[in-house]
């Protein structure tokens, strides 16, 4: 061991004596070895944001070779394995890639998936400036909200999967996709198994009509308004790439056609931002066929039941403090709902007037 590692080992030693470890120290111990800099401190460490899968801070990153940085510090839950959307540092090496290739993204610092920091997974990254989606739209409009969001979401897809930073990740097809939130239906509360279970099973049952064959493609998840920064006139920044993977073209376009949807559920909570806009808009920026983009709509709005479903169990048991998900259960029904309405009737199921003949 080193004289370094053993300061190091001391000093975590006098925090957990005293009962509680200052994760700004923790942090300023990893970055020290990251970054290969003995001269690393960090100041203004303070909680920034409100993630949930994980802590999220902000602070000052002082080296003496370079100037000050504004920096925002991901770290993963405590106590919890290192997988899936508690993979910090999984999160870290994608942004890290997108950066790298002038994409949508902050520059990453360091990102770990080892447990390096008091067993927690962290990525460092630059923070980034801009506005949320509604300044955008005040100061352009909603179509150029949806429009710069497209144009983002297209240039993400044109990374390789090998250029990912998940390359080795299994692809996701669209079955694969409805497989995988299924369990959280299943620990959800039961009167929303009955209603997901048909859905699930007409969005089988139509498969073909979903483009299986497509090639996959670096998938965020949870692409919605809300997780978009966005600069003058194009998007700044995609953050939350907790459930990110390969798989379908139109999964994430399909998760920001939901986000357009969910205004029908107003006036409950929508976080992931209540753009005024149609889903034959959003097919026709992407160039998407609208009756494919269809079922992936129709998929998303699965997930997302699915998602709310289970963090509502969990909120009740006392393992998720969080009221948003007592006043979002008109909108989880509501999903199941539409998702099934979408299939029959396609995107004009909600948007009837899109493409209404002029007179």
């Amino acid at each position: 061991m080193t004289e370094r590692a053993r300061s190091d080992k001391r000093t975590r030693q006098d925090l957990e004596g005293a009962g509680h470890i200052d994760p700004s120290l923790s942090v300023e111990i990893f970055l020290k070895r990251a970054l290969d800099d003995p001269s690393v401190a960090l100041t203004q460490f303070q909680r920034f944001g409100t993630g949930h899968s994980g802590d999220t801070y902000r602070a000052v990153l002082h080296r003496s070779t370079r100037p000050d940085d504004d920096i925002v510090v991901r770290l993963s839950p405590t106590g919890v394995r290192i997988a899936g959307p508690a993979d910090v540092g999984r999160q870290g090496r994608i942004m890290g890639t997108l950066h790298q290739n002038d994409l949508p993204a902050p520059a990453v610092l360091a990102s770990d998936s080892t447990g390096a920091v008091d067993g927690r997974s962290i990525a460092v990254m630059s923070l980034v400036s801009g506005a949320e989606w509604h300044e955008f739209a005040e100061r352009h409009s909603h179509d150029e909200t949806a429009n710069a969001a497209v144009s983002a979401l297209k240039a993400i897809q044109t990374l390789s999967v090998e250029e990912s930073g998940i390359a080795g990740d299994p692809r996701m097809p669209p079955e694969g996709e409805i497989a995988r939130w299924v369990p959280l239906v299943e620990r959800g509360p039961d009167h929303v198994q009955d209603a997901a279970d048909e859905l699930r099973v007409q969005l089988l049952r139509e498969l073909n009509r979903s483009d299986p064959s497509a090639e996959p493609v670096l998938v965020h998840g949870d692409y919605h308004f809300g997780n978009l920064l966005f600069g003058p006139r194009t998007v700044n920044a995609v953050f939350d790439w907790e459930i990110a993977g390969l798989g379908h073209p139109l999964t994430d376009l399909a998760c920001l056609t939901v986000a357009a949807l969910r205004r029908r559920y107003e006036p409950e909570p929508n976080p992931t931002g209540s753009v005024e806009v149609t889903g034959a808009r959003l097919a026709e920026l992407y160039g998407a066929d609208p009756d494919v983009l269809s079922w992936h709509v129709a998929a998303s709005c699965f997930k997302y039941a699915a998602i709310l479903a289970y963090n509502l169990q969990l909120s009740r048991r006392g393992r998720l403090r969080d009221p948003i998900y007592e006043e979002l259960q008109g909108t989880m029904a509501g999903l199941l709902e539409d998702g099934r309405a979408v299939l029959d009737h396609g995107l004009t199921a909600f948007w009837p007037d899109a493409h209404a003949p002029q007179a």
